[in-house]
Order: structure tokens, then sequence, then C-alpha cells
């Protein structure tokens, strides 16, 4: 017999608005709470009725067994697109499966090793800056924003490496900042979007959004006319051929491209970084074995990849601190056609979100889910796991292409950076969840350094 999902009523939906727009976390949890923690449907702002699911079943079967049924919802592609491009995360179908088969083998091993290579340059000279603020002085950091500037240097340089200056820099992480704000009010408060329009908030928005197309573009050109090859991922895009032709990516591909994998390398590994120095820190016996084995494993300067994949620990506690805090904390898939999950009937053009906080915050898979235990990430105990009890990268054809770029680059900051400081979070400052596009602290990670 079809499971029939309980609904939460328009009348709840307009009682909770408020706390939603402020943290949705609360709001779908108490909802699970409510319903036995099965899945549930919700209509928000005058959409169909969305199903929440944390079933890992229902979430393997959309994103992997019955993936040809499924592509993103508009939130992720139209709304996106609109400011971000049309690349390989804001599109569908045929022209998604082309663009992925074209850049993932960009990502192979050896193009990582050039990659961590631009990074640890990049880094280490974050580090030497932040050393020369203690110095002076100012030793309370905002983690996230000191995180963020250094993976938009990062991402910056190992995107365009030479092809860009540092005041670009900083203009390509505000639009990004900024265009990801409006995203966030476009989806929470779409009741809205005709004072939005009146107000000239959304030509504002555009205009923002074009100077960053205009600047990528520009670094693009310039690349082509040099003739000049740097090893970085802009050379990699141009380079790019598609299967059976010798015909490569247009000048607005690259730059649609080199957007959204801008986007994806820069806030999302910020925050994982961010939200990993305040549980180290509020688990110091934890810190204390990752700068042991930071200690053991020196740091091959001509095989940094290499030294890089024996921090089997530090690896185990990224992960651990994606499960509680993972960046991409929900997302979507609309179906096609009519569909079947065990007993569940899915309609045809149904929007199903898929709950990855709930997800990795449930009692069913994990043993005391809420504290901080690296352990759970040994090798021998991922390949226990369940499927789908643990998807920060997001799961089937549809995997983040850059997850090992990100696990690389969060092992080589905190390698570098736990090597020369300590932190400790300051004394009275508040910790509370903000989910935006991505998991943040409301009001940021305020850290007390020192130099070790």
């Amino acid at each position: 017999m079809p499971t029939t999902l309980k609904k939460v009523s328009q009348f709840r939906v307009l009682k909770n608005i408020l706390k939603f727009v402020d943290n949705p976390i609360p709001v779908l949890n108490g909802y699970f709470e409510e319903f036995g923690d099965e899945s549930y449907r919700i209509n928000l702002g005058g959409m169909n009725k969305i199903i929440v699911t944390k079933d890992t079943k229902l979430i393997q079967h959309v994103l992997q067994k019955n993936h040809k049924n499924y592509k993103k919802s508009f939130i992720q592609t139209d709304l996106l697109a609109e400011y971000l491009g049309h690349g390989i995360l804001t599109t569908n179908g045929k022209y998604w499966l082309k663009q992925r088969r074209l850049i993932q083998p960009g990502f192979h091993k050896k193009a990582l090793d050039s990659f961590v290579r631009i990074m640890k340059t990049e880094i280490e000279g974050h580090v030497d800056e932040m050393k020369e603020g203690i110095q002076h002085g100012n030793q309370e950091f905002m983690m996230l924003k000191e995180m963020s500037r250094l993976t938009l240097k990062v991402v910056s340089k190992t995107l365009f490496s030479t092809g860009i200056k540092e005041d670009e820099i900083n203009i390509l992480g505000d639009s990004i900042d900024h265009l990801q704000a409006v995203l966030v009010q476009k989806i929470r408060k779409p009741m809205f979007e005709w004072w939005r329009e009146l107000k000239g908030d959304n030509k504002k928005n555009k205009a923002i959004a074009q100077e960053l197309y205009d600047l990528i573009m520009n670094i693009i050109k310039e690349r082509k006319s040099s003739g000049e090859n740097y090893g970085d991922i802009l050379d990699m895009l141009i380079a790019a051929r598609y299967e059976g032709t010798d015909e490569g990516m247009s000048d607005k591909q690259l730059m649609d491209e080199c957007i959204v994998l801008f986007v994806a390398g820069y806030e999302t590994t910020a925050n994982a970084l961010a939200w990993t120095f305040y549980l180290l820190d509020q688990n110091r016996d934890q810190l204390k074995k990752v700068r042991e084995e930071i200690a053991s494993i020196p740091l091959d300067p001509d095989k940094p990849m290499e030294s890089l994949m024996k921090l089997d620990f530090t690896r185990q506690v990224i992960s651990e601190s994606m499960r509680i805090y993972p960046p991409a904390w929900i997302t979507d898939r609309e179906s096609i056609a009519k569909d079947e999950c065990s007993d569940l009937e899915i309609n045809g053009k149904q929007i199903i979100n898929l709950y990855i906080y709930g997800v990795h915050h449930d009692p069913k898979h994990w043993h005391n889910p809420e504290q901080f235990i690296p352990s759970r990430f040994e090798k021998d105990k991922i390949k226990q796991m369940e499927p789908y009890t643990y998807f920060p990268f997001g799961g089937g054809p549809r995997l983040c292409i850059g997850n090992q770029f990100a696990m690389m680059e969060m092992q080589l900051s905190l390698y570098l950076i736990l090597q020369n400081f300590d932190f400790k979070v300051k004394e009275g400052h508040p910790i509370e969840l903000n989910p935006n596009v991505t998991l943040r602290s409301k009001h940021g990670i305020k850290m007390i350094s020192s130099l070790r």
C-alpha cells in the first residue's frame, strides 16, 4: 500500500515563517520530531508541496539509483544561474553531462599535484600575514572572515594563477558574497520580489554580476592571447576538448565554469575550515592528536600531495567537522516523471529536499551525533557505513567535481596554520547556526590567537 506522508498545514507554515526565515534548521527538525522522524510534505512560498526527507534509502534512490529521473530544481538552476552563469553547478541534462565529461579529467592526480603547489605558496603567504598581525598586537581573529580571505586567495590563484591582481581578488570575493546574500533573500522571501524590483535592488544586483562577468572574461581573453601556460585550472579548462572533436569551450562557457568553480571552492571550504578550528578548540584532546600527526609527517616541498595523503587523522578531523557542520546543509532534486521508492509514490515535477544536516545528526546512524568523534572516519569504519548517511559533497553522478581539491586545500591549511598558531574561542562569544547558501555561524567565530 502506498505511503501517505504527513503534511505541514499552511497555518503552521505561516505561523513559523519568521522563525524559518531566521533559521530553518530548528523548524525542519521540529517537524521531523512531530512526525516520528518520517519524511513529510510542506508548502513553501506558493510552490508545489515539497517532500523533506532524511530517509537514506530515498536519498540514494534520488541521487544515484534512479538519478536519470531527477534534476536540480529551479532554485539551483534558474535562480543561481541568473547571477552565477550556466556552469556544471547550475545546469541539467545533456548539457551538464557534456560539461562534466569535459572538465572532470582535469582534476586527475597529476593536475591536483600542480594545484597543491599553488595552494601551498598562497597559504604560506597568508600564514606570514597572520604572524605579522599577531606580532603587532592583533590577536583577535574572526575565523570565518580569516578563512574566507585565505580560501579566496587560494581559489583565485589555483584558477587564474598570475592572471589576477590583489584588487581583483577582493572584487571577486565581495561580488560572490553579495550575490549569495541576494539568493538567500530570493529563496526565503519570494513574496517580496516585487518590492526588490521596485526599489531597484534587482537592477543593482545584475550590475554587480556583470562586473564579475567582465572581470573574469578579461582574464580569460588575456590568458588566451598571451599563449603562456601556468599549470592552473584556467589552463586546464582552455585546453579541454570535447570527445571526438578538436573543439574547446567558448569564452562564455569558460567564464561560466570559472565562476562555478570559484564559488564552489571559496565559501564552502572557508566555512568547513572555520568550523574545524572551532571544534578542535572545544576538543583539545583531538587537537593534540592532530598536532602530533603534523609533527610526525614533514611536508615534502617536491611532493606536497604525497605528504598530505599521509595525514590520515587530519582527514578524519575534517570529515567529522563536515558531518557536524556540513557546508551544504540541504540540497534538492525535482522528479521528471512519476516514480516510486519503497512504498512512496512520487509525482512528476515533485521537488524533494534532501536534508543533509538532518541525516548527519540522526542518532539512527550516528552514536552521540552531537559529539566530535573523528575516529568515526577511520578507513575500516568508512567501509561499513550505510550509503548516504554521510554526503557533504553530494552523491551519485553529480558528486562534487572538486571534492579532492577541497580536501587537499583543507588538509594543507590545517597543517600550515596549526604548525604556527594556537587558537581559542573568545570567552562569552556566542556560537549560533546561520544556514544561508552554506552553513555559517551567525555571529562569526571569534578566536584569540597566539604564535607557537
